[in-house]
Parts: structure tokens; sequence; C-alpha cells
């Protein structure tokens, strides 16, 4: 009884277990018919991915058989290379040289064909900056002056107040060897001058002073080459003629440290966390005096300026870049004068041969041979820029030098001629004057020739420091904001009648000039705007400008320009520029006579004429310019 109804009750297990099984298997199947649909989809998409990924390999591959292909080609070209270069091929005869598409082109000679002529055009440039227009004085009268502050003035006040035609055009040949990685980078500029003060219609070369319209010069002819270390391809050799990393207040027409003419040098150097430039340069003014007085020759060339230039640059300081700079001079001392002596007609009052009885009574002129020692110099200092948006900055300089270390080899640092034998002017005007104990450096050698062994250059100083804000906040408003202080001692004192005090005086050594301006440009419309210009000097102690009442004496000068513009919206340097303008320049009394130089001696013109406000403390110019660069 018990065996039976154990049984029964497992016989009735099993039963539920195929009834729950039977239904879980028709629920799977009518779930799987259910999402039949979905799998189908999925299964397309992934035949989808495959098929991509399949097209993306195959294209991987032909890229890599091309590379393949590539490298080959191009192993097998330098083996060509090689070849030639094995057998002292030229480098023309080899494919180093690009046509007008950049490609190499094979040759068997001189690659004198229109491809090689398509490559230079490829690689050249062209680059010019221009300035022209006409001024006319407060009466109608021609404007063929400056406004200036006198004694060594660093420049003038542009707006406004340029009287010269002024033209640079300079060509510059690129990559001249080609530009294979494995060859020298070599480049060609040349840069022509064309420059005078004088407006005219016609243009005449003439050498003649009184017939020429303009001078025709060469500024720049140099050489640079890179790529000549393959360790340090950046590094950079030069020679040549040339404009030397000049630094210039631009509104001030100023290049206040300028020590270009012929050379070598080499810069891009890495050193640390800077850049190393070194140049060996000579004075570009060796042949001052060539054509005018041809008895200068010997003598000019003979006393010649030579410059070690070494800069250490672009060090990063966090706020800006800093640079320093260290300047060795030489000047060979020679005989300055020309052959036989100077003829001069000494300081007013004295103008004569010396007579120790009656110090006074003097008549005719005196002759002067001066003869100079070797001049050395040195000097340095640092400059700080701070570059920031739309290409404004803030550029801070602090330079001294001493001797013949002035920061130039310009007219500015004319050491030629005119130093040395103002300076020898100034000793035998001592000697007449104040008798033979008081000119230590001057003795006579004949009853009317005076000896001048002195050496002025080796004791001039010079003290710069510069600030300039260029500005550009907005594309319709930029500005231009500077000043500096330059002092400088000639070395000597001159001898010079002031007109004021009505007698002959020394005028010291030393000077110092003060400067500040304002440029401002606002526009008006996108090519027209409205710039202004304000400035003011300070100099001490005016030197020179004798039968003046400005020598030995001190004053102030300023000059206002308003001067509607064509020019392109987008920041102070845009160019071209259009102008017409009016300024006004004022100075103290004590300046009369100083401020609107047109030849040198500072008051009167090549040809006798004395500029409109030679007798007044104010005056104006109105004209037009032009200026331009690219």
């Amino acid at each position: 009884m018990d065996s039976h109804v154990q049984l029964r009750g497992i016989r009735s297990l099993k039963f539920t277990l195929l009834a729950g099984l039977t239904l879980l298997t028709t629920d799977a199947l009518f779930a799987q018919s259910a999402g039949q649909s979905d799998l189908d989809a999925l299964k397309t998409r992934m035949d989808q991915m495959q098929k991509q990924y399949e097209q993306r390999i195959d294209k991987m591959d032909q890229e890599r058989k091309q590379d393949k292909e590539q490298i080959s080609k191009m192993e097998s070209e330098m083996k060509v290379l090689e070849s030639k270069a094995a057998s002292g091929s030229s480098i023309l005869n080899t494919r180093v040289l690009t046509d007008a598409e950049g490609k190499g082109t094979e040759a068997k000679g001189p690659m004198l064909d229109q491809s090689f002529l398509k490559s230079l055009t490829r690689n050249f440039s062209f680059t010019v900056y221009a300035r022209a227009g006409f001024q006319t004085n407060g009466s109608g009268g021609g404007g063929n002056f400056n406004f200036e502050v006198p004694d060594g003035s660093p420049g003038r006040f542009r707006l406004g107040n340029e009287n010269d035609f002024y033209m640079e055009l300079s060509w510059n040949q690129f990559h001249i060897l080609g530009d294979s990685p494995d060859l020298a980078d070599v480049s060609f500029r040349a840069t022509t001058v064309l420059t005078n003060s004088i407006t005219k219609r016609l243009f005449n070369t003439t050498l003649n002073d009184q017939a020429k319209d303009f001078d025709f010069g060469v500024e720049e002819a140099f050489v640079e080459m890179k790529n000549v270390f393959k360790n340090a391809p950046e590094i950079t050799f030069w020679g040549g003629q040339r404009f030397y990393d000049r630094y210039t207040v631009d509104p001030n027409d100023w290049h206040w440290l300028d020590t270009g003419g012929f050379g070598v040098g080499a810069y891009n150097i890495k050193v640390g966390p800077g850049d190393l430039w070194i140049a060996w340069l000579g004075s570009e003014q060796d042949n001052l005096g060539l054509f005018t007085n041809p008895n200068q020759i010997n003598a000019v060339g003979n006393l010649f300026k030579q410059t070690i230039d070494i800069r250490y640059k672009d060090i990063d300081v966090g706020f800006g870049k800093l640079a320093f700079i260290l300047l060795g001079n030489y000047v060979k001392g020679a005989e300055v004068t020309p052959n036989g002596g100077q003829a001069v007609t000494p300081t007013n009052g004295f103008s004569g041969l010396f007579n120790p009885s009656n110090p006074t009574a003097f008549n005719g002129t005196a002759t002067i041979i001066d003869r100079t020692s070797d001049a050395y110099g040195i000097g340095g200092g640092a400059i700080w820029q701070y570059n920031f948006g739309n290409n404004s900055f803030v550029q801070l300089g602090v330079l001294a030098g001493w001797g013949a270390t002035n920061f130039a080899n310009d007219t500015q640092s004319d050491i030629q001629f005119s130093v040395p034998f103002s300076a020898a002017t100034a000793d035998v005007n001592t000697f007449l004057i104040k008798g033979r104990s008081a000119a230590t450096n001057v003795h006579e050698t004949a009853p009317s020739v005076f000896n001048v062994n002195d050496n002025p250059i080796q004791r001039q100083k010079t003290y710069l420091v510069m600030e300039e804000f260029q500005w550009n906040p907005t594309n319709c408003f930029s500005m231009d904001f500077w000043s500096y202080w330059l002092g400088t001692d000639n070395g000597f004192r001159t001898w010079g009648f002031n007109t004021q005090k009505d007698q002959v005086i020394p005028a010291p050594e030393t000077s110092n000039l003060f400067g500040v301006g304002i440029r401002p440009v606002y526009w008006i419309f996108d090519n027209l705007a409205i710039q202004g210009q304000a400035g003011y000097n300070y100099v001490s102690n005016v030197r020179g400008y004798s039968d003046t009442a400005a020598l030995g004496r001190s004053g102030s000068f300023g000059i206002f320009t308003i001067a509607p513009t064509i020019k392109p919206r987008g920041g102070y340097s845009t160019r071209p520029e259009i102008r017409l303008f009016a300024t006004y320049a004022i100075w103290s009394n004590s300046l009369k006579g100083t401020t609107t130089p047109v030849g040198e001696g500072g008051n009167t013109s090549t040809n006798g004429s004395v500029p409109p406000y030679n007798h007044s403390n104010q005056g104006w110019l109105f004209g037009t310019q032009m200026e331009i660069w690219f």
C-alpha cells in the first residue's frame, strides 16, 4: 500500500514538470519569432561595417605601396646626385634648382633656361619705401626746411615736417642654390636710395651740385647663408653692406642704434636662453668728401671707423624679451686736413695770426694742419621689448658709449673730417684769443701755419635713454608715444660769436637733449583718418651755431600738426598714407636762427638764402605728403 501511494505522487510530479517545460518551450518559440526581424537588421549592419573596414584596409595598403614607390624613387635620385657629386659636376648640372611650381628639374648643362628663370621669379621679392610731397611756409613761399631743435637733434618730428624726397628700392632673391635641405640656403639683397630735399619737376643726375636734382646711392648689397651647419641650420652668415639690426623711433625719424655699414657677421647662434649676434663692420662714410674735395681722398681713407658689434638677443624674461649690446670701436689716427693744411678764418673778431703785443690785431686767415692719434671706444647697454595684441609693443633702451663709440656709423658719427677739424679750429682760436699757454695742443711751424696734435674723438661720450609705446587697441584708433634723453660730450669746446651777448664766447663741451612726442590716428571711415602730432624738445648748451643767439645757451621747442589722411584702417603702421597737413612750431627766443636749418651751419642754405623764420620764434608749414612701404 505504501509503495503504491509513492508511485502515484512521483507520476503526478512528472506530469507537472512536463507541463512546465512545455509552457517554457512555447514561450521561447514565441519570443524568438517576435525578435527575428531585429536580428536580421543587426546582421545587415554588421555586414556593411565589415565591407567598410575592408575598403579602408585596401586603401591603406594602396597608400603604403605608393609610399614605398616614392621612397624607392627618392633613393634612386639620391644615388644619381651622389654619382654626379663624386664626378665633380657643377651644382647647376644637378637636380637642386626648382621650377615655377617648386619641383626639381633635371638638366645636363647649366640651367639657364626658362624653368630656371621662373625659379628666380618664384623666389624673388621687391620691396619699397618712399615718401614725397611739398611744403610751403606761412607766407606762401617755399618750405625747404624742417622745424627741428639744434645741436645734434636725433631726427625730427616727422608728420607734416619732412622737406625731402626719399626712396629705397630693395631687390631680394631667396634660395639661390635651391631649397634642398642638403644645400646652403643662400639669399641676396640690394637696396638703392634716391633722395633730395629740393622740390623740382624733373630729375637730373649731373654731379655738379648746382645742377643735380637728387642723390643716388647704394645702401645695401649683401649675401646671407643659412643651413651651413646641418646640426644648426638656423645660424646665418652674412657679408657685404647692409642696414644692420637697426632700432628706430619711426615718428621721430631716428635710428638710435645703427651700426650698419660694410662688414661680415653671423647671427641666430643659440647660446643658452638667447641668440648670439656677432659682426665686424666698417664705417660706411669712409669716402666722405671724395667728390666734394678730391684733396681729402688720402686723409679721409685713413681715418676709418671699425666696429665690433656683439648682441645677445631674444632672452625671454617672462614679460617680454631682453637684449644686451656690447660695442667696441677703433679709429686709426691720420692727418685729417688736405695736403698742405686747411685755410680757415678764425672766429669773428680774431681773424688773423697771433700777435703777442696786440692780441686783437689780426688780419688774413690761419692755415691749420690737423693730426689726430688713434682713438678707441667701448659702450653698450640693454633693450627690452614687450609685444602684445594687434602689433602693439612697448620698448625701453639704455645705452652708454665712450670714445669712438656712439652707436652709429652714419653721418651722426661724422668722425672723418668735421669733428677733428672743428676741434683743431677751436684749439687754434684758443691759441689766438688767449695765447700759447692756453692751447697746449697747438704750435706754430711757420708765420701762418698752425700744427694741431689732438684727439677729440677719444674724449667723446654719448648717453641715451629712450622709450616707445605703439598701441593699436581697435581698428579705428592707434597711437605712438615716445620720449628720450640724449646726452653728448664733443670732447672739445668751440668758440663762436653770440649775437645776443654781442661777444665771442666758448660753447660748452656737453649738451643734453630731452624729447617727448605723441602721434594719434583716428579713422572716420574705413580709409579716411585724422592724425595729429604734438612734440616737445629741451636742449641745453647749444654748441656751434656761431652768429646766432643760441650759442652756449639753452632753449625749448614745440611742434603741433593736424593731418587729414587717406589710410587703410587697422593700425598705426598701415600704409600707404596720403596726407594734407598744417604744422605750427614755436621755440624760445634763445633758439632763434637755429630751428629751421636748410644747409650746413644751420641757418642758411647752400645758395645763401635765409629761411623765412630765421629771425622769429614761431612759424607754419602747409603741404602734402605721401608715404608707402611694401
